[in-house]
Protein backbone atom coordinates (compact mmCIF):
# COMPACT_ATOMS: atom_id res chain seq x y z
CA UNK A 1 0.00 0.00 0.00
CA UNK A 2 3.09 2.33 0.34
CA UNK A 3 3.40 2.89 -3.15
CA UNK A 4 -0.04 4.84 -3.04
CA UNK A 5 1.04 7.27 -1.51
CA UNK A 6 2.94 9.04 -3.80
CA UNK A 7 -0.44 10.80 -4.81
CA UNK A 8 -0.85 12.70 -1.43
CA UNK A 9 2.77 14.71 -2.01
CA UNK A 10 2.64 18.01 -3.87
CA UNK A 11 3.76 16.54 -6.88
CA UNK A 12 0.44 14.63 -7.49
CA UNK A 13 -1.17 18.67 -8.27
CA UNK A 14 1.39 18.66 -10.95
CA UNK A 15 0.35 15.70 -12.52
CA UNK A 16 -3.40 16.29 -12.06
CA UNK A 17 -2.85 19.76 -13.87
CA UNK A 18 -0.55 17.67 -17.10
CA UNK A 19 -3.33 15.25 -17.07
CA UNK A 20 -6.36 18.15 -17.16
CA UNK A 21 -4.65 19.77 -19.76
CA UNK A 22 -4.03 16.88 -21.98
CA UNK A 23 -8.13 15.72 -21.46
CA UNK A 24 -9.22 19.10 -22.01
CA UNK A 25 -7.70 19.88 -25.57
CA UNK A 26 -9.01 15.60 -26.17
CA UNK A 27 -12.20 17.25 -25.65
CA UNK A 28 -11.75 20.40 -27.85
CA UNK A 29 -10.58 18.55 -30.37
CA UNK A 30 -11.35 19.44 -34.31
CA UNK A 31 -13.32 16.92 -34.81
CA UNK A 32 -15.64 17.49 -31.37
CA UNK A 33 -19.20 19.54 -32.13
CA UNK A 34 -18.88 20.57 -27.80
CA UNK A 35 -17.84 23.50 -25.54
CA UNK A 36 -16.23 22.92 -22.57
CA UNK A 37 -16.04 24.77 -19.60
CA UNK A 38 -13.17 24.47 -17.10
CA UNK A 39 -14.55 24.68 -13.70
CA UNK A 40 -11.99 23.14 -11.38
CA UNK A 41 -10.74 26.27 -9.63
CA UNK A 42 -14.44 27.54 -9.22
CA UNK A 43 -14.97 26.98 -5.38
CA UNK A 44 -18.16 26.54 -6.09
CA UNK A 45 -18.10 23.15 -7.69
CA UNK A 46 -14.73 21.80 -4.99
CA UNK A 47 -17.82 20.11 -3.04
CA UNK A 48 -19.58 18.57 -5.97
CA UNK A 49 -16.01 16.95 -7.25
CA UNK A 50 -16.51 18.75 -11.08
CA UNK A 51 -13.54 20.09 -12.70
CA UNK A 52 -15.13 20.30 -16.12
CA UNK A 53 -18.46 20.79 -17.78
CA UNK A 54 -18.90 19.44 -21.46
CA UNK A 55 -22.11 21.22 -23.52
CA UNK A 56 -22.70 18.65 -26.11
CA UNK A 57 -25.49 19.09 -29.16
CA UNK A 58 -26.05 15.50 -29.66
CA UNK A 59 -25.84 14.03 -25.84
CA UNK A 60 -26.60 17.73 -23.48
CA UNK A 61 -24.71 18.88 -20.80
CA UNK A 62 -22.23 16.50 -18.61
CA UNK A 63 -20.30 16.97 -15.47
CA UNK A 64 -16.89 15.32 -15.42
CA UNK A 65 -14.76 14.75 -12.35
CA UNK A 66 -10.84 14.18 -13.40
CA UNK A 67 -8.92 11.76 -11.66
CA UNK A 68 -5.15 11.60 -12.69
CA UNK A 69 -3.02 8.40 -12.18
CA UNK A 70 0.39 7.79 -12.79
CA UNK A 71 0.78 4.07 -12.45
CA UNK A 72 0.68 2.75 -15.77
CA UNK A 73 4.52 2.85 -16.64
CA UNK A 74 5.60 0.38 -18.85
CA UNK A 75 8.57 -0.42 -17.19
CA UNK A 76 8.06 -1.78 -14.05
CA UNK A 77 11.83 -0.51 -12.48
CA UNK A 78 10.69 2.82 -13.59
CA UNK A 79 9.40 5.14 -10.69
CA UNK A 80 10.29 8.74 -10.94
CA UNK A 81 8.34 10.48 -8.14
CA UNK A 82 4.56 11.37 -8.72
CA UNK A 83 5.27 11.18 -12.22
CA UNK A 84 5.80 7.27 -13.71
CA UNK A 85 5.07 4.66 -11.83
CA UNK A 86 4.86 0.89 -12.43
CA UNK A 87 1.22 -0.12 -13.67
CA UNK A 88 -0.47 -1.33 -10.83
CA UNK A 89 -3.52 -3.30 -13.06
CA UNK A 90 -6.22 -1.55 -10.71
CA UNK A 91 -8.49 1.66 -10.85
CA UNK A 92 -8.94 3.31 -7.29
CA UNK A 93 -12.08 3.41 -6.10
CA UNK A 94 -11.88 5.93 -3.04
CA UNK A 95 -14.54 4.74 -0.54
CA UNK A 96 -13.19 6.87 2.86
CA UNK A 97 -11.96 10.47 2.58
CA UNK A 98 -10.54 10.40 5.99
CA UNK A 99 -10.17 7.70 8.25
CA UNK A 100 -9.63 9.43 11.48
CA UNK A 101 -6.69 7.63 13.60
CA UNK A 102 -7.76 9.36 16.87
CA UNK A 103 -10.02 6.26 17.59
CA UNK A 104 -9.55 6.09 21.37
CA UNK A 105 -11.97 3.93 23.78
CA UNK A 106 -14.62 5.39 25.82
CA UNK A 107 -13.96 4.53 29.63
CA UNK A 108 -17.64 5.35 30.67
CA UNK A 109 -18.60 2.17 28.05
CA UNK A 110 -15.95 0.14 29.82
CA UNK A 111 -13.22 0.81 26.88
CA UNK A 112 -15.79 -0.86 23.95
CA UNK A 113 -16.92 2.03 22.45
CA UNK A 114 -15.02 3.59 19.91
CA UNK A 115 -14.80 7.65 20.18
CA UNK A 116 -13.26 10.33 18.25
CA UNK A 117 -12.74 13.62 18.18
CA UNK A 118 -13.48 13.82 14.52
CA UNK A 119 -16.24 11.48 12.48
CA UNK A 120 -14.77 9.30 9.31
CA UNK A 121 -15.80 11.01 5.79
CA UNK A 122 -17.11 8.91 2.92
CA UNK A 123 -15.22 9.06 -0.13
CA UNK A 124 -15.65 10.45 -3.92
CA UNK A 125 -16.56 7.43 -5.55
CA UNK A 126 -20.13 7.97 -2.72
CA UNK A 127 -20.40 11.71 -2.50
CA UNK A 128 -19.34 13.72 -6.02
CA UNK A 129 -22.08 15.25 -7.73
CA UNK A 130 -20.31 14.74 -10.95
CA UNK A 131 -22.48 13.06 -14.13
CA UNK A 132 -19.00 10.96 -15.17
CA UNK A 133 -15.13 10.05 -13.61
CA UNK A 134 -12.66 10.53 -16.53
CA UNK A 135 -9.86 8.42 -15.29
CA UNK A 136 -6.90 9.38 -16.86
CA UNK A 137 -3.85 7.06 -16.45
CA UNK A 138 -0.89 9.14 -17.36
CA UNK A 139 3.25 7.89 -17.16
CA UNK A 140 5.51 10.21 -17.52
CA UNK A 141 9.28 10.27 -18.49
CA UNK A 142 10.38 13.80 -17.50
CA UNK A 143 12.19 14.16 -14.47
CA UNK A 144 10.36 16.92 -12.61
CA UNK A 145 12.62 19.35 -12.73
CA UNK A 146 11.96 19.66 -15.90
CA UNK A 147 8.64 20.77 -15.38
CA UNK A 148 8.69 22.81 -12.75
CA UNK A 149 9.20 26.08 -14.35
CA UNK A 150 6.23 25.58 -16.69
CA UNK A 151 3.60 24.69 -13.65
CA UNK A 152 4.99 27.93 -11.65
CA UNK A 153 5.00 29.89 -15.00
CA UNK A 154 1.16 28.58 -15.12
CA UNK A 155 0.45 29.25 -11.24
CA UNK A 156 1.44 32.70 -11.05
CA UNK A 157 -1.01 32.83 -14.55
CA UNK A 158 -3.77 31.92 -12.97
CA UNK A 159 -3.39 34.18 -9.98
CA UNK A 160 -2.80 36.76 -12.51
CA UNK A 161 -6.28 35.92 -13.69
CA UNK A 162 -3.96 35.45 -17.25
CA UNK A 163 -4.73 33.04 -20.04
CA UNK A 164 -3.41 30.03 -19.74
CA UNK A 165 -3.21 28.35 -23.08
CA UNK A 166 0.43 29.05 -24.35
CA UNK A 167 1.49 27.36 -21.16
CA UNK A 168 -0.95 24.47 -21.63
CA UNK A 169 0.53 24.69 -25.60
CA UNK A 170 4.23 24.52 -24.16
CA UNK A 171 3.47 22.16 -21.58
CA UNK A 172 1.90 19.91 -24.43
CA UNK A 173 5.44 20.15 -26.72
CA UNK A 174 7.18 19.17 -23.32
CA UNK A 175 5.79 16.18 -22.01
CA UNK A 176 7.52 12.90 -22.83
CA UNK A 177 4.38 10.34 -22.39
CA UNK A 178 5.82 7.00 -21.99
CA UNK A 179 2.00 5.11 -21.93
CA UNK A 180 -1.52 6.50 -21.15
CA UNK A 181 -5.12 5.22 -21.20
CA UNK A 182 -8.24 7.13 -20.59
CA UNK A 183 -11.12 5.17 -18.64
CA UNK A 184 -14.43 6.92 -18.33
CA UNK A 185 -17.38 5.66 -16.53
CA UNK A 186 -20.95 7.10 -15.65
CA UNK A 187 -20.72 7.38 -11.19
CA UNK A 188 -24.57 5.89 -10.74
CA UNK A 189 -23.58 3.27 -12.71
CA UNK A 190 -20.35 2.19 -10.96
CA UNK A 191 -22.02 2.16 -7.25
CA UNK A 192 -24.59 0.07 -8.58
CA UNK A 193 -21.72 -2.00 -9.91
CA UNK A 194 -19.80 -1.56 -7.07
CA UNK A 195 -22.63 -3.18 -4.67
CA UNK A 196 -23.19 -6.47 -6.69
CA UNK A 197 -19.70 -7.05 -7.79
CA UNK A 198 -18.04 -10.21 -6.57
CA UNK A 199 -14.76 -10.08 -4.71
CA UNK A 200 -13.18 -11.56 -6.99
CA UNK A 201 -13.95 -7.85 -8.83
CA UNK A 202 -11.17 -6.07 -5.61
CA UNK A 203 -7.99 -7.14 -4.61
CA UNK A 204 -7.94 -5.25 -0.48
CA UNK A 205 -7.78 -1.53 -0.40
CA UNK A 206 -4.75 1.23 -1.06
CA UNK A 207 -3.83 3.60 1.56
CA UNK A 208 -3.02 7.11 1.26
CA UNK A 209 -1.19 8.38 4.97
CA UNK A 210 -2.04 12.18 5.79
CA UNK A 211 -0.97 13.59 8.93
CA UNK A 212 -4.48 12.90 11.09
CA UNK A 213 -6.19 10.55 8.62
CA UNK A 214 -6.36 7.92 6.20
CA UNK A 215 -7.80 8.07 2.73
CA UNK A 216 -8.41 4.38 1.70
CA UNK A 217 -9.87 3.26 -1.93
CA UNK A 218 -11.07 -0.02 -3.02
CA UNK A 219 -8.59 -1.58 -5.85
CA UNK A 220 -10.27 -3.35 -8.51
CA UNK A 221 -8.99 -4.98 -11.24
CA UNK A 222 -9.01 -2.46 -14.18
CA UNK A 223 -9.53 -4.83 -17.34
CA UNK A 224 -12.54 -6.18 -15.41
CA UNK A 225 -14.08 -2.93 -14.24
CA UNK A 226 -13.78 -1.86 -18.52
CA UNK A 227 -14.60 -5.77 -19.31
CA UNK A 228 -17.66 -7.40 -16.81
CA UNK A 229 -18.09 -3.54 -15.35
CA UNK A 230 -18.97 0.26 -16.17
CA UNK A 231 -15.45 1.30 -17.36
CA UNK A 232 -15.40 2.40 -21.12
CA UNK A 233 -11.33 2.28 -22.74
CA UNK A 234 -10.85 5.36 -25.36
CA UNK A 235 -7.16 4.18 -25.41
CA UNK A 236 -4.38 6.05 -25.39
CA UNK A 237 -5.26 10.23 -26.02
CA UNK A 238 -1.78 12.08 -25.98
CA UNK A 239 -0.58 11.52 -29.56
CA UNK A 240 -4.10 12.61 -30.92
CA UNK A 241 -4.00 15.71 -28.62
CA UNK A 242 -0.30 16.48 -29.71
CA UNK A 243 -1.25 15.79 -33.73
CA UNK A 244 -3.76 18.49 -33.67
CA UNK A 245 -1.89 21.49 -31.80
CA UNK A 246 -1.02 23.09 -34.54
CA UNK A 247 -4.10 23.43 -36.21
Amino acid sequence: MAEYAVHTVRVARKLEWFGLTILKRYLRRPAASSKLEDVHDDPQYFSKGIDLILHDATIGTRTIDVKVDSYYGSDPKRKIRGLCNPDSGFILLETISQLQYDRKTDADTGGTMPVRSKGDVQGWFFTEKADEVFYYYLALLNAESELNPIYAEYVNLVRSGSSTDGIENKLLRSLRVDRDLLVTFRLEEARKWYEAAPASAFLGFAAAPNPTYLTLSRRAYRDNFISNGPGKSHGPIFSTVVSNLDR
